[in-house]
Formats: C-alpha cells, sequence, structure tokens
C-alpha cells in the first residue's frame, strides 16, 4: 500500500456523521490499513478495525471555534506523510473503493510533480487538458474551481501552500481558485471519459450527504437503510431546495460581497506579515 495519509476533515458538530462514514467506510473499504486523521475541535471517536486519530485542534480554545483554516494548518503539522486524501466527514460510500487505482495515483504524485489529483468526476471545474497519464485531466488555470475540496490526493506542503487562516472552505475554493491561476503547480483530475457514473469510479459518493447542516436525502435514506445505520434524522432535519419565485426575489446587493472580500484580504495580508 503507498504511503498516504487519510484526512477526513469534520468538527464536532458533525459527530453525528462519524458512525456512518466509518461504518460504510468499512464495508466498501474493507483492506483500508492507513493511518486515519479525524480533524475534530475537542472530541475523539474511534471504530474497530480502523486506525483512527482524533485531531483535537481547537482543544485549548475551549467555547471559542477556531477558523477551518486555523484548524487545518494545526492538523496538517501533525501529519507525517507527504500525500494525504483529503476527505470531509459527510463524503458517505456508496460503492468499493478502487484502492488500487488510488495507490497507482499517489505513487505517481511521489515521482511526478503534481500537487493534486482530484478523486471524483464531479471535483473541479473545466476547461481540462491533457496531462501525460491518459487516466488523468489536468485542470486549466482559468478553471473557476481550479481548487476542489472534494475528494482527492493532495501534496501535504502544496495543500498548505493554498490555505489561508482565516479561510471558510468556500473562500479556500474560490477565492484559492483565482490566486491559485498565479501558482505554477499541477492540478489533476480523473478523465471524464474513463471516470463516470456510467463507467468506472475511485472514490464513489453523492456530493455531499449535508447541505447546510441537514441530511440530503438522496445521498443517506436509502443507503443507511440498506447497511442499518440508525441516525436520528429528526435532529437536524431534511434539506429542501427552496423554489425559485421570481416575484419575491430581491435585488442582487453587489456591495456586501465586495465588502467581505475585501476584508477577508486584509485579514488574509495580515496573516502573512506575522509569518514574516
Amino acid at each position: 500500500m503507498s504511503d498516504y495519509t487519510i484526512l477526513v476533515n469534520s468538527t464536532d458538530s458533525f459527530e453525528d456523521c462519524w458512525y456512518p462514514f466509518f461504518k460504510l467506510l468499512s464495508i466498501y473499504w474493507p483492506d483500508c490499513k492507513l493511518p486515519i486523521i479525524l480533524n475534530t475541535e475537542t472530541k475523539d471517536f474511534s471504530f474497530s478495525g480502523l486506525s483512527i486519530r482524533s485531531s483535537k485542534t481547537g482543544a485549548q480554545y475551549v467555547g471559542n471555534r477556531s477558523a477551518w483554516g486555523e484548524c487545518m494548518i494545526k492538523c496538517l503539522a501533525d501529519i507525517d506523510t507527504d500525500i494525504i486524501l483529503y476527505l470531509q466527514d459527510d463524503y458517505f460510500l456508496n460503492a468499493p473503493v478502487d484502492s488500487c487505482t488510488i495507490n497507482e495515483f499517489a505513487n505517481y504524485m511521489h515521482k511526478r510533480n503534481a500537487a493534486c489529483i482530484g478523486l471524483t468526476h464531479f471535483s473541479g471545474s473545466g476547461p481540462f487538458n491533457l496531462s501525460e497519464n491518459p487516466l488523468l485531466w489536468e485542470v486549466d488555470r482559468r478553471s473557476k474551481y481550479r481548487l476542489s475540496l472534494q475528494a482527492g490526493l493532495w501534496r501535504k506542503n502544496d495543500f498548505l501552500n493554498h490555505v489561508r487562516r482565516k479561510q471558510t472552505p468556500w473562500q479556500f475554493e474560490i477565492d484559492g481558485s483565482i490566486r491559485a491561476r498565479h501558482i505554477d503547480d499541477t492540478i489533476l483530475t480523473l478523465n471524464r471519459h474513463l471516470f463516470n457514473p456510467s463507467g468506472r469510479m475511485v472514490f464513489p459518493y453523492i456530493g455531499t450527504g449535508i447541505v447546510k447542516g441537514k441530511w440530503n436525502a438522496d445521498a443517506v435514506l436509502k443507503l443507511f437503510g440498506e447497511h442499518n445505520i440508525e441516525v436520528d434524522f429528526i435532529k437536524r432535519g431534511f434539506y429542501n431546495p427552496p423554489k425559485p419565485d421570481q416575484t419575491t426575489r430581491r435585488p442582487r446587493n453587489f456591495v456586501r460581497p465586495w465588502l467581505k472580500k475585501m476584508v477577508y484580504r486584509c485579514d488574509e495580508l495580515f496573516d502573512r506579515l506575522r509569518e514574516l
């Protein structure tokens, strides 16, 4: 098995996802012997047969939750391997993992100068370019989502290079993708002609199991039922996408997003200055 660590990013308030996630991981990746880091704030978790260590990155900040970027930087600093498999706690597997292909890609990253290999057909967006590996495409620098937090292999130091302390996951993908246009690294993703729902899948799951803090019924109801996974769905409830209503839509506020982006970039500048 190739040398990399599975990083499952989470937060204490998503504790109800942990048992379903790792139960399904044990079913659909039964020979997984890799070290697993569950990125929590204060809580521990274990699952029989899996080597899980909880990061507890916010243990010293009782009652004061750190930003996603802050927790991520602390968690990555405590990982020994050069490569990580980044996952999130609501990426609920629904079919067998192609571990041989993941290992092949991890070995490829060890030999080539690749920062990331996305492992789903929906990680990142085009345009795409051909790469030297026929199984992979290169994500063009102009891509709106050049950076993606869907399941993917990352070279740890390259991942750190894109993370900012005050970032949210959405800022990492959106603002980070803009910044990544000027960073000279190689972002790869699956060849969509070869890997798709009608063909091969490497790490199969439905986008996210949680949407805006609520369960995504399409991702969890049937799947959990098939595997006798009991969850109190009432506590979170289910996400119901709002129906578009053109008559009640408010005019878009262009000033507020601009101000938020300016505040974020000032925070980022101060972080950089503190690091000097």
